[in-house]
């Protein structure tokens, strides 16, 4: 019936998409472990895809039911193996719940290929041949949903947490991705429980592909940084376009055959040309139609216009920067400048005054090294010395900064935990990533006053290295979160709210990424990634 043919183009677009973008992210890292995953999630939902090709072209109930079997033979792996890749993205360790997924889908596995899983096949609705779920099928969509239901949860979680605003985004349009994945993809179990409900959402998951693209081209997902982002989103909807195009040309030809009843290849070559000749209208007419409602422009003009914006976003960017530094240098200063003012006005009456001059030398001197550190904080941050590269044991750098604190340990009884996974040698800067090091652990003993404890692991992720600081004090707002990196922001007193600034600056020197998560009243965590 040709209604099937419907079903068999969404899975072939399906298959065809979510191979390309599997493929892409392996080749783009090949050794990272989260690539990895995130290939062989979707190679799991290309096996379903695959399936769905075939089962609409099939000609009796017995080769419905052995492409159902195939498609539901990679299904059973789909939701545990994205749950390991979502652990693996947020740096989550749930070693249990991963050894139940993977066995719970192991031991649904065989039962797919028998009477336990697809009892029998019967007529449901609009299709000739549908399967009937049996006790093991019961088993596969509880596992099926509830991994799929967990994975979200610890989404959601983690977007909730982050305040990293590229990092947000990201989560948001995994989210997206995924409970469009998951929606459309479960309207094929009514139908298995005899209720008369067509998937026709099925071939709406091309949406998830589609969003996950978004995410790697707009947000550098997976760490992957595209040249010429600006028209790929564009290129990528029109080759949509035109496979849609091709398919419904496709259709209409298979459906020409069977009425006139030719079978010569010639006259469906000339029936196809004919067609994409008449079709192509209506195919420029959607790309206009999306470039004027969509992308409120065409390609050049959005071009242009993105050029612009960039410019007036940057000089919006350095004149807040200006007038931030500006306003920060200015009360740091104004305090210590006050003091000397001070003093100052009275020297000549008391030069003569021993008790008066010790006192001058005391403040004064200290009110001048406060400016000096103000300045030299300031510098650092604007215009930071230049990087001394060489060989470097992270594990070390750690304990050598661990161990000028030890007394601010004791004196506040803070418990140390360490966590150190074998490293290799990075190329870094020592003294300046001892300094981020000091700068974070130095806020950490700060929100302890009272004693904690602070956590520090590092790990090997192929292809970066992984520092994460995690203590127990007294954690960070939400509305503060967001400005934990801007210079002269701070709630401390005495503080000049420039050490994470200069953190941050240092870190992306060496081109890593820092990521903070933080609850008040539970602590705060920050995690340092470098490359290898």
């Amino acid at each position: 019936m040709n209604y099937l043919k419907y079903f068999s183009i969404t899975g072939l677009v399906n298959f065809t998409g979510i191979l390309i973008l599997a493929l892409f992210v392996l080749i783009k890292n090949p050794r990272s472990k989260i690539n990895i995953r995130f290939f062989i999630f979707n190679l799991t939902v290309a096996g379903w895809s695959f399936g769905y090709i075939f089962w609409p072209l099939a000609k009796n109930a017995q080769e419905v039911l052995f492409w159902f079997r195939i498609l539901h033979a990679s299904s059973t792996f789909i939701s545990i193996t994205f749950f390991h890749f979502v652990l693996t993205l947020l740096n989550l360790k749930k070693p249990k719940l991963l050894k139940v997924g993977y066995l719970a889908s192991l031991i649904i596995f065989p039962f797919v290929f028998t009477s336990y899983f697809i009892k029998e096949m019967v007529p449901i609705g609009i299709f000739p041949y549908w399967g009937i779920a049996g006790p093991a099928y019961y088993a596969f969509v509880i596992n099926f949903l509830s991994f799929g239901l967990l994975s979200m949860f610890f989404l959601f979680k983690s977007y909730r947490e982050t305040s990293d605003s590229q990092k947000r985004n990201q989560l948001k349009y995994i989210l997206a991705a995924t409970a469009a994945g998951y929606l459309c993809g479960s309207t094929n179990f009514p139908q298995f429980f005899g209720v008369p409900f067509p998937p026709y959402l099925n071939g709406l998951t091309i949406i998830y592909v589609a969003l996950f693209v978004y995410a790697i081209v707009a947000h550098k997902l997976l760490d992957i940084n595209i040249i010429f982002r600006k028209t790929l989103i564009y290129s990528i909807l029109a080759t949509v376009i035109t496979l849609l195009y091709f398919g419904i040309v496709l259709l209409v030809e298979n459906v020409f055959r069977v009425y006139y009843g030719y079978k010569s290849f010639l006259l469906s070559f000339l029936v196809i040309a004919f067609f994409l000749l008449l079709l192509q209208p209506l195919k420029n007419i959607v790309q206009r139609f999306l470039d004027k409602y969509f992308f409120h422009g065409t390609i050049e003009q959005i071009d242009e216009e993105n050029i612009k914006l960039r410019e007036e976003i940057q000089k919006s960017e350095k004149m807040k920067a200006i007038a931030t530094l500006a306003a920060g240098m200015a009360h740091e200063i104004k305090n210590p400048l006050t003091s000397i003012k001070t003093f100052t006005e009275y020297i000549d009456q008391k030069r003569d005054d021993p008790e008066f001059l010790n006192k001058f030398k005391q403040i004064v001197g200290g009110e001048v090294d406060k400016i000096n550190f103000i300045v030299k904080q300031l510098l650092e941050f604007s215009k930071p010395v230049e990087l001394k590269l060489q060989d470097a044991a992270i594990n070390d750098l750690l304990d050598q900064t661990l161990g000028l604190l030890n007394n601010e340990f004791l004196k506040h009884n803070i418990q140390i935990e360490k966590s150190y996974s074998v490293l290799p040698n990075a190329i870094v800067d020592p003294s300046q990533i001892k300094q981020v090091f000091l700068n974070i652990l130095l806020n950490a003993i700060d929100s302890m006053k009272n004693g904690g404890i602070l956590t520090i692991a590092t790990e090997n992720k192929q292809d970066k290295i992984s520092i994460t600081v995690k203590d127990t004090g007294t954690g960070i707002s939400k509305e503060d979160l967001k400005h934990i990196f801007d210079p002269f922001f701070s709630k401390k007193d005495g503080g000049t709210g420039l050490g994470l600034s200069v953190v941050h600056g240092i870190i992306e020197k060496h081109h890593g990424n820092i990521f903070v998560k933080s609850l008040l009243d539970k602590g705060t965590e920050f995690e340092i990634t470098l490359p290898l």
